[in-house]
């Protein structure tokens, strides 16, 4: 059964990355994150006292439409998080949204989505031998699956297009421990800023 959702959802990534080949990507973005594993929503307040576990995100995207006033937009993110005494962890996911345009400069955005996860064991493991003497097991990483919503904000600080922004992410886990604990809950906090490729390119340019 994980081995067929695992594969469900590469599949689906792989079906969203077949559009973005044929859209042009708009941006590449970095967020610092901090994961925290708490109730979705309930868990909110505790991202700013109770834990921390770090992570960092790139990003990239394209609009399926845009508007005066709003946008639809796919995202694809490559993340990595460390979870002390528990885990580490690398996710590649993808996101539909909808961004309302507030302003000239700002945006308030809704996304939902999903991916792969592959998670790697960060704690020892033992087990006693006949003799009586311990003997430490290797624990295999996992590949996992992953489910995303989040909101988010968003600021234009200059004219060249680069933006500053918040993003609440509610993200499950699943099957963290098969039979046992089949969600893991994380509650993310993401601050990060986006550049447009066009800047990128045009700087590389420039450069030469």
């Amino acid at each position: 059964m994980k081995r067929n959702y695992t594969i469900l959802m590469l599949l689906l990534l792989a079906f969203q990355l077949s559009f973005a080949s044929k859209r042009p990507l708009l941006y590449w973005g970095v967020a610092v994150n901090n994961f925290v594993t708490a109730k979705p929503i309930a868990g909110f307040s505790k991202m700013f006292y109770s834990q921390f576990h770090p992570g960092v995100t790139i990003s990239t995207g394209f609009n399926w439409k845009e508007k005066p006033k709003h946008n639809l937009m796919q995202s694809f993110k490559l993340g990595y998080f460390s979870h002390r005494f528990l885990q580490r962890s690398i996710m590649f996911y993808s996101e539909f949204g909808y961004r309302y345009k507030a302003g000239s400069k700002l945006g308030l955005s809704i996304a939902a989505g999903g991916g792969y996860l592959h998670m790697i064991p960060a704690t020892d493991q033992f087990k006693m031998n006949t003799d009586g003497t311990w003997q430490q097991m290797k624990l295999k990483s996992r590949p996992q699956g992953m489910l995303s919503l989040s909101v988010g904000i968003d600021y234009k600080i200059n004219e060249a297009g680069w933006r500053t922004f918040v993003r609440y992410q509610n993200m499950l886990q699943t099957p963290f421990v098969p039979g046992y604990v089949p969600l893991l809950p994380y509650n993310v906090l993401h601050l990060g800023v986006t550049i447009p490729i066009s800047v990128i390119k045009k700087g590389a340019k420039d450069a030469k």
